[in-house]
């Protein structure tokens, strides 16, 4: 009876720290992103893409794991201390790689999209990367617009354009430095589209898929 209790209380304690989430999230993902006229000659498929030499396709990836910072704080506050939460993707690298630069990513021909398109910064482990919610904030400057702060913020300032009905491009406004990265559509939607940023000279491409 006892561990059905515990069973019970972590559950509410893992949907406060998502509830959490959404809210220190909705309005940064939102103003991190501008809306441009930039343009780029994507895929007629359907699917998400990322330009490289060529379009590279992009699979989702769920979380390997998740949990709630501050979870038993959050719990003995009933709130007052809000609980973020983090989540593992297994494998230290994304199999999609490209070199340094501002890639154009393409939402090409999707019927409808979950939520605001966001680019984050993960964070490499061992053998993991991890996406840590509570930096997915953006702060005010001036003029009253907001940006992500790289110093402060895994979310990365954007630009947004729709060329056409069902597709969207998004590109970060600065060039991206040698790390992890993810497409995240909606912040409250934990399935990502990983990819890395690598300091090689050539040709990018994929890495081999692991046997």
């Amino acid at each position: 009876m006892r561990s059905q209790i515990y069973r019970v209380i972590w559950a509410l304690i893992f949907m406060l720290g998502c509830a959490n989430l959404g809210r220190a999230q909705a309005v940064p993902n939102a103003s991190a992103a501008s809306q441009s006229t930039f343009t780029a000659e994507y895929p007629k498929t359907p699917g998400v893409f990322i330009q490289s030499v060529d379009w590279l396709p992009m699979s989702a990836a769920r979380p390997s794991k998740t949990k709630a910072k501050h979870a038993i704080a959050a719990s003995l506050s009933y709130g007052a201390v809000p609980a973020t939460v983090t989540a593992e993707y297994a494998g230290a690298h994304a199999q999609v790689q490209l070199e340094a630069g501002r890639p154009v990513i393409c939402l090409c021909h999707l019927l409808s999209l979950p939520g605001t398109p966001a680019l984050v910064r993960l964070h490499a482990k061992k053998d993991s990367r991890e996406l840590d919610g509570g930096k997915m904030i953006a702060y005010p400057i001036v003029g009253g617009s907001k940006i992500a702060d790289a110093n402060q913020s895994d979310l990365i300032a954007v630009e947004t354009t729709q060329p056409e009905s069902l597709v969207w491009l998004v590109r970060p406004e600065q060039p991206l430095a040698p790390g992890e990265y993810a497409l995240m559509l909606g912040t409250q939607n934990m399935s990502i589209f990983p990819f890395a940023v690598v300091p090689v000279i050539g040709i990018s491409s994929t890495m081999p898929a692991a046997k």
